[in-house]
């Protein structure tokens, strides 16, 4: 057994990023406190004066790179930077333009690369490990990095993971030339030039170096792992769970088998509807109106919940008491207190015929801290990432189930035993 192994769930935030880090093997965990931000919300920003990319920071007088996640999402789908919801400083909108995909790339790489710099200081001096040998190819001590990606779960030809785990990489590769206090500027063709001399074999799938390092889970299930380990989950139950981030939010539907460590996913949607609509320091994007913004949450909730019916009907007739009133409702997020959203998510859940939801903020798990200004919501999908891949509960897709009426086609004559309880 290693002495000590650590698993950094990085959750890459629309505009903050968290880390958490767990020992493995003592289970113990904390939240990163970067240099500056004590608070454990890394700005997801990066500065441009022109030649010079500058750490993430709110105090530097150069141009700042605010939404870099989505607008890499929107780029990984061939989407161009001028037709982008996102409106970017002219001087890296013009480099991009010329560049394309492989300077997106640069740009999460560097982000990461600080990310990387500061958890591996922030071990050093202010963990509970700060004896952790970070000698080259020592085997006492493990550091591995599992990062939520922006996903929707269903099936996709894969380029915007792909996107996010090459960077990761890459990040990995190079996190020794950045400042661990994360203070200096590097400039942007001395960057490039460092990710082109990484070999392209270590960005490929199934290569021995980074077959557990720098893994990636989808961002949408993220947070769900982080519920079923809760002090207080339940056996088997069905959740609806609304996170609420500044880019997007996630709906999460589905029924979890503590026994079986099994999670089978009714349905999962990620839409642009986050919080940066009812406040946008950046001006980069064009907002929602409140009404609208309500109304398309409403209806997203609502679509959602029709997908998931298919696999698990709404069974029974007294109301509280069918499969889905008596499910549980959770929000979470960045966003998570803000009015319209909790009661959009309300209002949609009661549009489909649900009892009286009663919504619940994620609880903090025993034996967590977090900073005292920063409630556990923040850091949700950086908890459930912090156990090493391999021990999260599997989850089966949408498109891997059957739906109620193929296990249970309508039969002519009495019906089939089939050994159930309908009012589940």
């Amino acid at each position: 057994m290693s002495r000590n192994f650590i698993v950094a769930g990085f959750d890459y935030g629309t505009s903050y990023s968290k880390v958490v880090l767990r020992e493995q093997n003592t289970g113990r965990s904390v939240v990163v406190k970067f240099n500056g931000f004590h608070d454990g919300l890394l700005p997801s920003l990066i500065g441009f004066d022109g030649l010079n990319l500058l750490p993430p920071s709110s105090n530097l007088h150069c141009s700042q790179i605010p939404y870099l996640k989505m607008l890499a999402v929107h780029a990984a789908f061939g989407t161009p930077v001028s037709s982008s919801p996102f409106r970017l400083p002219t001087p890296i909108q013009n480099l991009i333009n010329d560049h394309g995909l492989a300077l997106i790339r640069d740009l999460i790489s560097f982000y990461f690369a600080q990310v990387i710099a500061g958890v591996r200081h922030f071990i050093k001096t202010a963990s509970p490990w700060e004896d952790f040998d970070f000698t080259p190819g020592n085997s006492q001590d493990y550091l591995i990095f599992q990062m939520a990606v922006p996903t929707g779960l269903l099936a996709d030809d894969g380029r915007a993971e792909k996107l996010f785990r090459e960077a990761l990489i890459l990040a990995h590769e190079l996190h020794a030339d950045i400042d661990p206090k994360l203070t200096t500027l590097i400039p942007l063709k001395v960057w490039a030039d460092r990710t082109n001399a990484v070999p392209l074999a270590l960005l490929a799938e199934g290569q021995d170096k980074y077959k557990w390092q720098c893994t990636i889970y989808p961002e949408v299930a993220a947070a769900v792992q982080t519920v079923f380990r809760l002090d207080s989950a339940p056996d088997d139950a069905r959740f609806i769970i609304m996170d609420i981030g500044a880019g997007t939010v996630d709906l999460n539907v589905f029924y979890r088998n503590r026994r079986g460590r099994r999670v089978d996913y009714y349905a999962a949607l990620v839409e642009p509807l986050g919080a940066h609509h009812l406040n946008d320091e950046f001006n980069a994007i064009q907002s929602l109106g409140m009404n609208e913004l309500k109304a398309k949450l409403r209806t997203a909730v609502a679509n959602l919940f029709r997908r998931a019916v298919q696999y698990q009907p709404n069974h029974g007739a007294v109301p509280g008491h069918r499969t889905w009133d008596r499910a549980h409702f959770f929000i979470s997020g960045g966003g998570a207190h803000l009015p319209t959203y909790r009661r959009s998510f309300t209002d949609g859940l009661r549009d489909v015929g649900i009892h009286l939801p009663t919504l619940l903020n994620l609880p903090a798990p025993l034996h967590f801290e977090t900073p005292p200004e920063t409630e556990f919501g923040r850091f949700a999908v950086a908890y459930g990432m912090s156990f090493f891949k391999p021990n999260l509960d599997r989850v089966k897709l949408p498109h891997e189930l059957y739906t109620f009426a193929q296990l249970y086609p309508p039969t002519e004559g009495p019906p089939v035993a089939y050994g159930i309880n309908w009012e589940d």
